[in-house]
């Protein structure tokens, strides 16, 4: 990923911070460098950043870090001694009477990550006051936008704010209306304005307003239209209102796009982005555009032309060439094969058959066939996860169960495994995942590409003592062999138990799961429970989800991807 550097010179940097980019890692062990610490430390060449500030992950804007030590001291002091100047833009529900004031109130720490402000007579809040001003309404009073300047710096102070005067910030999953989504929390951190650490004089560093944020005077009719929760194919009886929603969602992207190494990516996210019932992947020269609806006839009902037509026009506007549609069934694993080519029809909608081609990810380069199925090669919601077992595969062995086209057998050689061993049930995609190493100038070694079934060869290979230091589980919701019916749901910690007769002592298992009915708790519980039944100690050394940037999860749901790594004893 890439953020926009608004200014840099020896002593600070000072960023523009996408919605869905911590400040900082939430975990520090994480390897997989996603917050924006990182990644602007990663892009400037620097070892070191001091952080003196933070933004909330879902809240944009400028953000200022030291670019060296020596700044740190007099960084802290502006900051600690009220020097610097904060300014907030907030689009907000409804309309402030009078058009400015004050909001003195102390905040207090409530439960579920949540902040409050007190009761009367309530001691516990700490001091919070918080000054605003209306810049600009909707032509209905529906929305406005206000100019805030927080005068103490609480953690979620101007949203508990805003919520206890009537004007909840659009699109706040915590203190706004949860039947009024918007495709993003509308709070930008706008200006910042601080003596400069070495010369002393005034700098002030402002962010441009988000594309969200103009449009007040057509009455922001994507906000309005994803407040709805109307299913795409309706929607596009307001293009007007189609056409905003894409272009927020390309707006959000934009530190993906921006980042040569990377051409795999979600585009839309369905209802996260305002737009139920449709995803888009971007697959370098490709858009996949993947329709889910209520019924499962076939054929399908065909993507209607107008969407066709707006998808077209974002996929030039970001430079992809063609665009494919695929017919989502609710249960895409008991799909008969004479049925593929009516879900997944091999030609694009839009554009030129672009057959095979190579598109990157981190910098590594995996095979895409868009035209070939339901899946077309790789799957972006594991994109962090891959990064990661790239950094946990240095000097190890692994076994990556369920490979698919060895997506994560390519980053583990990537990352300097000693040797990757991928194991599926599928002869072709085996194949696939061999063209993917030579890709990247790997030579495969036919005997690390073994067909079979998954639950045998786990049991074989713990018998005849063959033991890895990194196991990767990726098994599909559901499937079906000759010999056995797998769900996810009901049989995964029998095969985590299978997993660990391979897994060396002190070895890694990391466990994933994207069936978004099978809620996060009873995931952990049933690998936990199967490992302890068997008498193997396990920590969880790590917790992980889909990536926050192009997968953000819709108002009021957990994400569906489940990551849990775990350290065998």
């Amino acid at each position: 990923m890439r953020i926009p550097i608004l200014y840099h010179d020896p002593d600070i940097i000072v960023v523009d911070k996408p919605v869905g980019v911590p400040t900082h890692a939430p975990d520090p062990g994480d390897p997989y460098p996603g917050d924006a610490l990182r990644i602007v430390q990663a892009q400037v060449g620097l070892d070191y950043l001091g952080m003196h500030q933070r933004l909330d992950a879902d809240t944009s804007g400028v953000l200022l870090f030291a670019a060296r030590r020596e700044a740190n001291p007099a960084l802290a002091a502006a900051f600690e001694g009220r020097e610097v100047r904060k300014v907030y833009l907030a689009l907000v529900h409804g309309a402030p009477r009078p058009a400015q004031g004050a909001i003195d109130a102390p905040i207090v720490r409530d439960r579920g990550g949540r902040y409050r402000v007190t009761a009367p007579g309530e001691r516990q809040g700490k001091p919070a006051a918080t000054r605003y001003r209306l810049l600009e309404t909707s032509p209905d009073r529906r929305y406005s936008l206000l100019e805030i300047i927080p005068e103490t710096g609480r953690s979620h102070q101007i949203r508990v704010h805003l919520a206890h005067i009537g004007l909840p910030v659009v699109g706040d999953l915590l203190y706004g209306p949860a039947d009024r989504p918007a495709p993003r929390l509308c709070l930008h951190a706008y200006q910042l304005t601080l003596p400069h650490p070495t010369t002393g004089e005034t700098v002030t560093f402002t962010a441009p307003r988000p594309t969200l944020f103009a449009g007040l005077g057509s009455g922001l009719p994507g906000v309005q239209l994803a407040g709805t929760g109307t299913h795409v194919r309706g929607a596009v009886r307001q293009p007007d209102a189609l056409r905003e929603l894409l272009r927020l969602a390309v707006e959000r992207r934009a530190p993906l796009a921006t980042d040569p190494a990377t051409t795999i990516y979600r585009l839309v996210n369905a209802a996260a982005d305002g737009l139920p019932g449709l995803t888009v992947d971007r697959y370098g020269d490709a858009l996949v555009a993947s329709l889910y609806d209520d019924d499962d006839r076939l054929p399908p009902r065909p993507m209607p032309e107008p969407l066709i037509a707006l998808l077209a026009e974002t996929a030039e506007t970001i430079g992809a060439r063609a665009l494919y549609v695929k017919y989502r069934p609710k249960e895409a694993g008991r799909i008969a094969e004479d049925q593929v080519e009516m879900l997944a029809p091999p030609k694009p909608v839009w554009g030129p058959d672009l057959g095979e081609f190579v598109a990157v990810e981190a910098g590594l380069a995996y095979l895409i066939r868009p035209g070939e199925g339901l899946s077309v090669g790789l799957f972006g919601d594991m994109r962090e996860g891959r990064a990661r077992v790239r950094a946990w595969a240095d000097g190890r062995r692994v076994l990556n169960c369920f490979a698919y086209t060895c997506g994560f057998g390519v980053a583990a050689a990537a990352g300097g495994a000693i040797r990757v061993l991928n194991l599926d049930l599928s002869k072709p995609a085996l194949a696939w995942g061999q063209k993917n190493y030579r890709a990247n100038g790997f030579e495969p070694d036919p005997y690390d590409f073994v067909y079979g079934d998954v639950f045998d060869w786990l049991a074989r290979l713990a018998k005849r003592g063959d033991r890895f230091e990194l196991v990767i589980l990726d098994p599909p919701g559901f499937s079906r062999t000759r010999r056995r019916r797998f769900s996810a749901a009901r049989d995964y910690g029998e095969l985590a138990v299978l997993a660990a007769g391979c897994t060396a002592a002190d070895g890694l298992l990391l466990a994933c799961c994207n069936v978004a009915e099978l809620p996060w708790p009873r995931f952990r519980d049933q690998v936990l429970a199967g490992l302890a039944g068997v008498g193997r100690a396990a920590e969880v050394a790590g917790v992980y989800h889909e990536p926050a940037v192009d997968f953000p999860a819709p108002a009021g749901t957990e994400p569906y991807l489940k990551m849990l790594l775990l350290r065998l004893g």
